[in-house]
């Protein structure tokens, strides 16, 4: 069964307002085993709410739709349902028994502008709105070859969501068989290659005809790589995953660095607390990006983890070569290291200033050094170049140094 949301309303198109509904219903439908193929956000037009439910009933098997049901001018979402398909709206006394009881409860006079709240498509339904005035519609729309069932809900959130579950999810459940099976979701989670260069490993994998369906994303230069299907249960799940699981693992290996909602600094996190080890971190430059990460996932004082951590604005000294510079920046990581008791020290130079990324209008390109120096092991330095878009650039630099702290603990085990 597949399913489309309409979210109706000027506020919405207009951005001044987000559409939080659309999100919470495909949560919803999915739980009931029912994908969303299509979120359609339309403004206060008549003609333009007349399209959107055609081309819905069109596509779909289920259209939800939320918001116009007010009484105002501006809420068209019953005339536009009657008019796309020939239904002439009618009076149900029930609803409207129903609003003026409400209006009399807070012992207020209804306006008479809200009996159209009342007035319903031919052959639709009444869904109850216990604590609204704006009852929804239920209405199947036949055209011969393809059968669709419309549910048109207000905008508001909390009656939206009483609604749904009180009245919509038990008649999908009895009438449709929806919730025998759900859709699952498993996020595998990478840093150090590039999103095309993924699928370049994987291209069967990306396929959209696929089952278990595999997506890409890409957030602040953390690539997910996120497994979906359609299964009775968890543990049915898992097995119809696993051979997809086995094949990402086996082509991109250490790339994946865990799994879930967390990110790169919490697999750190918990990587130097199982090896019960301290860390120091120097960063230079514009900001401190490291070490804020690892210490969201520290105690107030931490046995293991992030113990040190020091920021300077500069380099000590910006006139030496190349070579001195080097030399120096590996001895004060290994200075904090001995000072410190640490078992890692990490440095990272130079963050570039934020004023420079913020308003440049090309992605920059840029040498870094990054130095880990190690108890009982020599120092060693890395340069890297690294380009990005100045909004994801010290995130890339940040999870650059991370992942080579992540690198070294792996070769420790």
């Amino acid at each position: 069964m597949r399913a489309e949301i309409i979210s109706i309303g000027d506020e919405l198109i207009s951005g001044n307002r987000l559409d939080t509904n659309s999100q919470w219903l495909s949560q919803q439908l999915g739980a009931l085993g029912i994908q969303t193929a299509f979120h359609t956000t339309v403004g206060d037009c008549h003609a333009d709410n007349i399209g959107a439910f055609r081309n819905a009933v069109s596509r779909v098997d289920l259209v939800v739709s939320t918001g116009g049901l007010g009484p105002t001018a501006d809420d068209l979402t019953r005339e536009a349902i009657a008019d796309a398909f020939h239904r002439p709206l009618a009076l149900r006394q029930e609803a409207l028994s129903h609003i003026e009881g409400l209006f009399a409860t807070r012992k207020r006079p209804m306006p008479e502008r809200n009996r159209v709240q009342a007035m319903f498509p031919e052959g639709a339904r009444i869904v109850p709105n216990p604590h609204g005035t704006a009852p929804g519609i239920d209405v199947t729309i036949d055209s011969g070859d393809h059968t669709c069932r419309v549910f048109a809900l207000p905008g508001v959130p909390a009656e939206m969501k009483q609604m749904y579950q009180d009245t919509i999810e038990p008649l999908l459940i009895s009438e449709h068989g929806a919730g025998k099976e759900r859709w699952f979701y498993r996020e595998l989670k990478l840093f150090g290659i590039g999103e095309s260069d993924v699928e370049k490993l994987i291209p069967d994998l990306i396929a959209r005809d696929r089952d278990p369906v595999v997506g890409i994303t890409v957030s602040k230069a953390t690539i997910t790589l996120r497994i979906a299907a359609c299964c009775e249960s968890e543990d049915a799940f898992r097995n119809r995953i696993a051979p997809t699981e086995q094949i990402i693992h086996e082509k991109l290996g250490l790339l994946v660095f865990g799994s879930g909602p967390g990110d790169l600094d919490e697999a750190v996190a918990k990587m130097l607390d199982d090896h019960q080890l301290k860390l120091g971190v120097i960063e230079f430059g514009a900001g401190v990006w490291i070490a804020p990460a690892l210490s969201k996932h520290q105690t107030t004082d931490p046995e293991y983890g992030l113990v040190a951590a020091r920021w300077y604005p500069q380099l000590p000294v910006v006139s030496r070569s190349p070579e001195e510079r080097d030399a120096s920046l590996k001895a004060i990581a290994e200075e904090m290291l001995r000072s410190e008791s640490l078992d890692l020290c990490l440095l990272v130079a130079t963050y570039p200033p934020i004023a420079d990324v913020i308003t440049s209008t090309t992605l920059p390109s840029s040498d870094f050094t990054m130095v880990l120096a190690r108890k009982g092991k020599p120092s060693r330095l890395t340069q890297i170049t690294l380009g990005a878009h100045p909004e994801v650039l010290y995130h890339r630099l940040a999870k650059t140094g991370l992942n080579l702290l992540r690198t070294e603990l792996l070769q420790r085990d």
